[in-house]
């Protein structure tokens, strides 16, 4: 049976709460599982025909263990353990072929100037399509409102609705394959 997995990494919780919605979108199409990227497996099942990845923007892209270790220091996040996280998933994780993949982050919308340089999303997409993913849609960038959140308002219901097109794009697919 085809299923979606959606893999997060999340510091202040935001980027979990956008995940929980992406998979409540994804689940009006396909069943769903939901875990962080420390919890994640190492293989992906080959009933996954849907997996989606994200996780804040840390320094113009995704964590790693300077930038957790320095959202300790500076804002008192509870990380039990700097050295796993998305990125390390994503750079030992087998997947199985054909998965269709799509990438989010959680990022302020300002200053301007930096929320037009490079983002944890597009860092996301390389390592999915180096993986052998196929990206089923563009990244999707969700607004916190500051460095420790919260959400910006209307985000976990459009995290919704982007998660319905994805399961949709899927389900989709799956029909057409069949043909």
């Amino acid at each position: 049976m085809a299923r979606a997995l959606v893999v997060y990494e999340s510091v202040f919780g935001d980027a979990k709460q956008i995940a929980l919605a992406i998979a409540e979108g994804l689940a009006t199409r396909l069943p769903v599982d939901v875990v962080s990227a420390r919890d994640a497996p190492a293989q992906v099942s080959a009933e996954v025909r849907m997996l989606v990845v994200g996780g804040p923007t840390h320094a113009f892209g995704m964590p790693r263990e300077s930038t957790r270790e320095g959202a300790i220091e500076q804002y008192g996040a509870q990380i039990p353990d700097t050295s796993f996280g998305l990125h390390e998933w994503l750079d030992t994780v087998r997947l199985p072929q054909h998965t269709n993949a799509a990438a989010f982050d959680t990022r302020m919308d300002h200053p301007k100037l930096i929320t037009k340089l490079d983002h944890a999303a597009r860092t996301e997409e390389k390592l999915l399509r180096g993986l052998g993913a196929t990206l089923a849609a563009p990244a999707e960038h969700f607004v916190v409102t500051g460095a420790e959140g919260p959400l910006a308002d209307g985000e976990e219901d459009r995290a919704r609705q982007w998660g319905k097109a994805l399961g949709e794009l899927v389900a989709g697919r799956r029909a057409n394959a069949s043909s």
